[in-house]
This record gives structure tokens, sequence and C-alpha cells, in this order.
């Protein structure tokens, strides 16, 4: 399992992290790191998760790559994990 990586929390989502920006997470794959992120803070799961993926409107980008496979993507030790929310607007 790979370690010490860096996500990248959107603005509505750090309610769940005291208001933190980054936080430190570890996992092999994206649905891994997710784990780790719902031990410490509750909620990423119900927050990140639908039907055992990734909700609708959300990506997830390792070291600025968005990830087709979704939540079987391959997390490299050291990576930053970046979740976006879909924009509205137009």
């Amino acid at each position: 399992m790979s370690g010490d990586l860096t996500v990248f929390v959107p603005i509505g989502m750090r309610p769940l992290t005291g208001g933190l920006r980054t936080v430190p997470a570890s996992g092999g794959t994206i649905a891994q790191v997710i784990d780790d992120l719902e031990s410490r803070y509750p909620g990423f799961h119900v927050s990140l998760i639908e039907n055992d993926q990734l909700k609708p409107g959300l990506t997830i980008a390792v070291n600025s790559v968005e990830q087709p496979l979704g939540l079987l993507a391959k997390v490299p030790e050291g990576s930053e994990i970046h979740i976006i929310p879909a924009m509205a607007g137009g």
C-alpha cells in the first residue's frame, strides 16, 4: 500500500476535514484512499461514492491526470490526488 499521499479537498467537503485544504492519506488505489480518508474524516465515503462508484459529477485526478478507472485507479506513492466536482453554470 502506498503512503504519504496528499489529497486536495474541494471547498464543499472541507467541513469534513475541519477546514483543511489538503490532508494526508494512504492507499494503493483510489478506493483504498477513500477508505483511509473515511477512517479519519467520517463522511468522505458517502460524499464520494454511490452504488460502488464515484458519484456522477465527480472526477478524480492523480498527479494532474484524470482517472477514467475511477475507484480502481492505481495511486503511486507520493502522489497528489484532486477531487474535482463538476462545475455548474453557463
